[in-house]
């Protein structure tokens, strides 16, 4: 609706001033970002720090310069990346973004003020003067559920920032695994190496005094070369690592010379309770908390669509003209569009096919990451398996052979390559421990997001992440449950 006021020429300008002393509505600068914070902080136990020039950034960076002087843990690495990761301030602005969406939606348009004068082509003739101001009206009665939309888009961006943060935070997590795993092997490989090139000198030796033939020359040697190799390949990927790590943190230049601890952790006595882990995700998954507020804004849209589908102009205003004999005609305006050819079928439509597509869209998601965390359950199960029978039988097998292979080697009843090629297969059988312990820790990386936090830790009653109001934080399960 549009509705027009004349006004004297007298005044438009207090009009102008009255309207000007009214305050703005300020956007917040972190807008929507505590929220964030307080997510990460429950489910993740990490810090995060948006920068916007303010004194606070200069501690984030004495904090980062903290953590990387000394020796870098996994936990450290993903507190350096949350801090220091300049992709996700990218994806901090867009909660600037959703704020200021949110901001806009609450606001009236601002009136405009109209002013015409007409000069006749007779000098004895007045001018014909007129001045308004307008506002809409329709404006003012879409407001509330214009604002309700905005709400709804800017509470599902937190959710999608959130889950882009606990992505870098397990990202990082598993990166730091991989750098310290690859860091072990490549130490015992290095002895193994070590191992084949005595074994290929003492070789060497032999055949130069004719005490061995050419065959078991080369057989030595090609053994040397395929440790070499092997090392080259693994020293390799530790380059290959340290870097991936060095980019989720952050850093480049002088700032990317961190250390590493070089062995991983040992594994921990049990796992605690892994039952009950898909309900618990569908619970925490900031990515499904995200789809079901996409999903309650594109419904309000419809409610707002539907609504106002066949009013979609009503301008009502009042106008007033002095002609130029001094005569003033006022009367009311009414503007209606008629819905002959445009009734708003396209948008009901197009809306409820966006809805559909977002409901199919949760059930897609909760599939997935129902799958997630069955993968990473069993993933975390085999590797703790494999790494408890390599150290309970594999490596203990592998020390006792390499034992009675020097007793017999001390009586001469074992040749030096025989217990060259014992020790190298125990190299070997630490190597493997080492990839499980690896495997492990990653695969408990990879549960504990695909959960949104580690199933072991005290978990609340209620999901943590807010969900529409009315809706169904197990929604997409339910649709799951139903399409099947």
């Amino acid at each position: 609706m549009l509705a027009e006021v004349s006004l004297r020429r007298g005044q438009v300008p207090i009009c102008l001033a009255l309207l000007l002393a009214v305050p703005a509505c300020a956007v917040p600068r972190k807008g929507g970002f505590e929220d964030v914070s307080a997510l990460v902080g429950d489910q993740a136990g990490r810090t995060i720090h948006w920068y916007q020039g303010t004194p606070e950034d200069e501690e984030a960076h004495s904090a980062v310069r903290a953590l990387l002087a000394g020796e870098l843990s996994a936990d450290a690495a993903v507190q350096v990346a949350l801090l220091n990761n300049r992709r996700l301030q990218v994806i901090y602005e867009d909660l600037g973004v959703a704020q200021a969406d949110l901001v806009q939606a609450g606001l009236l348009t601002n009136p405009v003020f109209m002013g015409s004068v007409r000069y006749p082509d007779r000098s004895s003739a007045g001018r014909n003067t007129e001045f308004g101001v307008a506002q809409s009206f329709l404006d003012i009665f879409m407001r509330p559920a214009r604002k309700r939309l905005a709400e709804a888009g800017f509470e599902a961006e937190k959710m999608r920032v959130a889950a882009a943060v606990l992505d870098l935070a397990a990202e990082t997590q598993a990166a730091c695994f991989r750098l310290q795993g690859a860091l072990q092997t490549t130490a015992m490989l290095r002895l193994s190496t070590e191992a084949a090139g005595a074994a290929h000198e003492f070789a060497r030796r032999q055949r130069a005094a004719g005490n061995i033939s050419d065959l078991e020359m080369f057989a030595r040697q090609s053994l040397l070369g395929h440790a070499q190799v092997e090392l080259a390949r693994s020293e390799v990927a530790v380059v290959a690592d340290r870097e991936a790590l060095t980019r989720l943190m952050g850093l480049t230049g002088e700032d990317g010379v961190f250390i590493v601890p070089s062995s991983l952790q040992e594994l921990p006595e049990d796992d605690g309770p892994l039952h009950d882990l898909e309900r618990q995700a569908l619970d925490r998954r900031p990515e499904l908390a995200a789809q079901r507020w996409e999903i309650e804004a594109l419904a309000r849209a419809l409610k707002v669509t539907l609504r106002w589908r066949w009013v979609p102009l009503i301008d009502v205003g009042v106008s007033t003209e002095r002609d130029p004999e001094g005569t003033r005609v006022t009367g009311p305006e009414v503007a209606i569009a008629l819905p002959l050819f445009d009734r708003g079928q396209a948008g009901v439509a197009r809306i409820e096919a966006l809805l559909r597509q977002s409901r199919q869209r949760l059930v897609a998601t909760a599939v997935d990451i129902s799958s997630e965390v069955r993968e990473a359950r069993s993933r975390l199960i085999a590797a703790r398996e494999l790494a408890g029978r390599y150290r309970s039988e594999i490596i203990p097998l592998n020390e006792r052979l390499v034992a009675e292979t020097q007793k017999f080697h001390n009586f001469m009843l074992a040749g030096v390559y025989q217990l060259l090629e014992a020790r190298r297969d125990e190299i070997d059988a630490y190597r493997g421990y080492i990839e499980a312990v690896r495997d492990y820790w990653i695969a408990r990386s990879d549960l504990e997001r695909a959960v949104g936090g580690w199933p072991g830790a005290a978990m609340a009653t209620e999901p943590l992440i807010p969900s529409p109001s009315g809706s169904d934080p197990h929604e997409g399960a339910h649709l799951h449950h139903e399409n099947q």
